[in-house]
């Protein structure tokens, strides 16, 4: 597929193929053990960012590789996440088919595989495409505490205590509170890690759903079967989150 010279065009190529390479780390090792892989992408988009000489253009106008590599990964494997391999692969053909093997104009651009996407992408998590594609977004998530007290047969009780916030940024750096009702995103407690057969480290998740979270300070207490050790939000670095140690913290266990 050829796509066209306008600016953007080349996440068309990179992102997704960084984006399969993604998919295939999952498939081989599990989504609960993608931290790893997404936190490399992370760091490498917030260094690029860092470092940026001129100004950042919004991902559908990107013009460098730590945007269409770094996080044009991170903003599709995050789509999928939302809306699941179904609708996206979907989203993929479709594209695929009007644009793949086209000998005259108009070739494709960034305009046209966002368009795509946006049609398959449900209206409440539309929200989600506006702030990767179109907007600078960054978060400001941190687990303050973690604290968990035993029941019965297995069964722990985990309070979290966090704190979010979300960010615009203009082309400059300059950032804003955004204003929102919530974003969705991860809720996660684990138990300690172990080795799998080969070897590597594994993460065991006891519970990792999305909650919707608004701005500000949160309390959330749920249950797990087994014993808790860390727990956070969005701990696999899912969001862009300038912060990211700081979104998974030890459980204390309460007498």
């Amino acid at each position: 597929m050829v796509p066209n010279s306008t600016r953007g065009a080349n996440l068309i190529s990179e992102s997704l193929a960084e984006y399969t390479a993604l998919v295939l780390s999952e498939r081989k090792y599990g989504k609960a053990n993608m931290k790893r892989f997404l936190e490399d992408e992370l760091n490498g988009y917030l260094r690029g960012r860092a470092f940026e000489s001129k100004k950042e253009n919004v991902f559908i106008d990107c013009n460098r590789s730590y945007q269409w590599y770094r996080k044009g990964s991170l903003i599709l494997y995050g789509l999928r996440d939302f809306i699941g391999d179904s609708l996206m692969n979907k989203a993929i053909r479709g594209f695929r088919d009007e644009f793949a093997h086209k000998e005259t104009p108009p070739f494709a651009g960034s305009h046209d595989l966002y368009r795509y996407f946006e049609s398959v992408t449900p209206d409440s998590l539309k929200y989600y495409l506006e702030d990767t594609w179109k907007k600078i977004t960054l978060y400001e998530n941190k687990a303050e505490m973690a604290t968990a007290k035993k029941l019965e047969d297995g069964i722990y009780e985990v309070t979290i205590k966090l704190t979010s916030q979300k960010l615009y940024a203009d082309s400059t750096g300059q950032e804003t509170p955004a204003k929102y009702d919530g974003d969705y995103m991860d809720i996660g407690v684990f138990a300690a890690e172990d080795r799998d057969e080969s070897g590597r480290k594994r993460t065991n998740p006891l519970y990792l759903e999305k909650h919707k979270i608004a701005p500000g300070e949160h309390s959330i207490t749920l249950k797990v079967r087994g014993e808790p050790v860390k727990a956070g939000v969005d701990p696999l670095n899912k969001l862009i989150d300038r912060k990211k140690d700081d979104n998974i913290i030890d459980v204390e266990m309460e007498e």
